[in-house]
């Protein structure tokens, strides 16, 4: 395999997401536009960070780990959460493809609706999962580090007087953000699709979903494929069409809020491969 090359298409996506969140915060204390246009702003930025973490995780970012793991760290501080538990976590649920053990599992055991109510359960289960701890221990510092980073971010707005401010412009737009990335990645390719390579994950080929879901339209591609970027994904799809179809990889031409149980699913017995 081919050394991998430095993405830089990964790292403005970084790049922009910070200069949008604390842009947008800066013109909110001194100009304040609307808060709604303020919220919608730090949504967007939000949203870019999966992208940018997921990439870290798989080291596409760079051939040099350091440089992933700081891009991951980076890019998923926004969501307030820790990248090495992030990353354990992504990794298992391309292990255990669909299975009950995916933690992405519970995020598709029921309608979409429903998923907020199912979160208590996405804790329960990491605090089981992480009981045998597999970081180690620099990156559980790392990891404690960016919790304590957070909460010192919460207490100096606190200190400053503009607490309900950061809360309005980096909570509320994590609430939503999340809610977003887990339909377009967690929950849309692969729910009530089976425990397999090739029909586990299904791709919605509707090109307009492109540019706004970076090409996770395209998610059956990374999981046969992770080491391919996510700008590369639809021109993947172009070249491997005949390829994935000859494997079953569901593909739909457009965007359905289907119920599970109306799409077609093929039994685990009757697969191979």
């Amino acid at each position: 395999m081919s050394r991998r090359k430095t993405d830089w298409a990964t790292l403005a996506l970084l790049a922009s997401m910070y200069v949008a969140l604390i842009g947008n915060m800066a013109v909110y204390l001194v100009a304040p536009l609307p808060l709604f246009v303020h919220i919608v702003v730090s949504v967007i930025a939000i949203h870019l960070a999966f992208t940018i973490w997921h990439e870290a995780v798989h080291c596409n970012i760079s051939p040099h780990r350091f440089v992933n793991d700081a891009a991951g760290i980076l890019g998923v501080f926004p969501y307030m959460a820790p990248f090495y538990v992030e990353k354990w976590f992504h990794l298992q649920h391309h292990a255990l493809l669909n299975q009950p053990s995916d933690p992405n599992y519970i995020y598709t055991d029921g309608p979409f609706w429903a998923l907020p109510l199912r979160y208590p359960r996405v804790l329960r289960y990491a605090r089981a999962r992480m009981c045998d701890d597999p970081r180690s221990s620099r990156q559980v510092l790392f990891d404690r580090v960016a919790v304590v980073t957070v909460v010192g971010c919460y207490a100096l707005a606190w200190w400053l007087g503009i607490f309900w401010a950061l809360a309005a412009l980096w909570l509320v737009p994590v609430v939503v953000g999340k809610l977003v990335m887990d339909w377009y990645i967690n929950y849309l390719p692969h729910v009530g699709l089976p425990p397999h390579r090739f029909r586990g994950t299904r791709i919605i080929d509707a090109p307009w979903l492109t540019f706004a879901l970076l090409g996770h339209n395209y998610h059956a591609i990374h999981h046969l494929w992770p080491s391919i970027p996510w700008h590369r994904y639809r021109a993947t799809f172009v070249q491997k069409r005949d390829y994935l179809r000859d494997h079953g990889v569901p593909i739909e031409p457009r965007l359905t809020f289907a119920h599970p149980e109306e799409h077609e699913i093929a039994r685990p017995d009757t697969l191979s491969g």
